[in-house]
C-alpha cells in the first residue's frame, strides 16, 4: 500500500474537504486584516513597532494573501446540519506507554471502520518543516524519513494495521512537541468524521451524523476510551510540556 499521498487524494472525503476548507477559511487575511491604514505595526524583520505607508500596507498585504492563496486547499465546504464533538482519552499514565496505546487505539478505529485512516496537516506546510531537538521527535522525524518523507513534502498519510499503530505512535511526538507545525487532522475515505490527537494527547473526533456519533460511542465503549467533557493535560503537574518547540 502506498502510504504517501497527494492532499488532493487526502480530502476525496467531502466531509474531511469541507472541514479543512472550514479551517483553513478562518485564517483568510481578507477577512480581518492586520494592517489596514498607515500607521504604527510591529515589524517582524525588524523585531520591532515602526510607521508603515499605505504603500507598505499594500505591498504587506498582497504578499500575505498570496502566501495564503498559495497554501489553502481548493474544495468546496459543503455545510452539514449535524455536528457533535466527542472527547476521549486513554487510562495510561506514562507517556511513552501512552503513545504506544494510542497507535494500538487508532488501529483498532481502522479495523472497525474497515478503512484505511488518513491523515493530514491543515495547511501545505512541509511535515520536516519544524527542528526539534528532543529525542522522542527526533526518532519520530528519522522514521518520517524512513518511510519516504522529503524536505519538501506536505501531502497526507494513507495506512491500516500494524502500520497504523507505528505511524501514531510517532506521531503523537510530533504533535505535542512542535508548535511551530499546523494541526494535524484525520478521517476515512468516506466516513463522516473528522478526528485529531491533539499536544495533551487527548483524542477529539468531530462526527457529522448521528450515525457516525453512535459509532464512536459504541467504540469508545468497547475499547474502554474516556469521555472527557474538557481538554487536559494528563503529563505534567505544572502543565508544561517536556520537549515543546518553535525551532524551524
Amino acid at each position: 500500500m502506498q502510504n504517501l499521498i497527494t492532499r488532493q487524494e487526502a480530502l476525496r472525503n467531502e466531509v474531511f474537504a469541507s472541514f479543512i476548507g472550514s479551517w483553513q477559511k478562518r485564517l483568510d487575511p481578507r477577512d480581518d486584516p492586520y494592517m489596514v491604514g498607515e500607521g504604527v505595526y510591529y515589524d517582524p524583520e525588524l523585531d520591532e513597532r515602526r510607521f508603515f505607508t499605505q504603500v507598505e500596507i499594500d505591498k504587506v498585504n498582497e504578499r500575505v494573501l498570496d502566501e495564503y492563496l498559495r497554501l489553502k486547499d481548493n474544495v468546496e465546504i459543503k455545510e452539514f446540519q449535524y455536528y457533535v464533538e466527542l472527547r476521549y482519552n486513554l487510562a495510561f499514565m506514562d507517556i511513552f506507554v501512552y503513545s504506544i496505546e494510542v497507535g494500538y487505539t487508532l488501529q483498532k478505529l481502522s479495523s472497525a471502520l474497515n478503512s484505511d485512516i488518513i491523515f493530514i496537516l491543515d495547511y501545505s506546510v512541509p511535515w520536516l518543516y519544524q527542528k526539534n531537538d528532543y529525542q522522542p521527535v527526533v526518532d519520530a522525524m528519522n522514521y518520517l524519513r524512513q518511510i519516504g518523507v522529503s524536505e519538501d513534502f506536505v501531502g497526507g498519510f494513507r495506512f491500516r494495521g500494524d502500520e497504523l499503530a507505528e505511524f501514531v505512535s510517532h506521531l503523537f511526538w510530533i504533535i505535542r512537541c512542535n508548535a511551530a507545525l499546523p494541526l494535524c487532522w484525520f478521517s476515512t475515505d468516506h466516513h463522516k468524521f473528522v478526528g485529531d490527537l491533539c499536544k495533551h494527547g487527548n483524542i477529539h473526533i468531530h462526527t457529522y451524523s448521528e450515525e457516525m456519533k453512535e459509532t464512536i460511542e459504541n467504540f469508545a465503549k468497547i475499547n474502554a476510551l474516556i469521555e472527557i467533557e474538557d481538554c487536559f493535560e494528563a503529563f505534567s503537574d505544572e502543565g508544561g510540556i517536556d520537549g515543546r518547540q518553535t525551532i524551524v
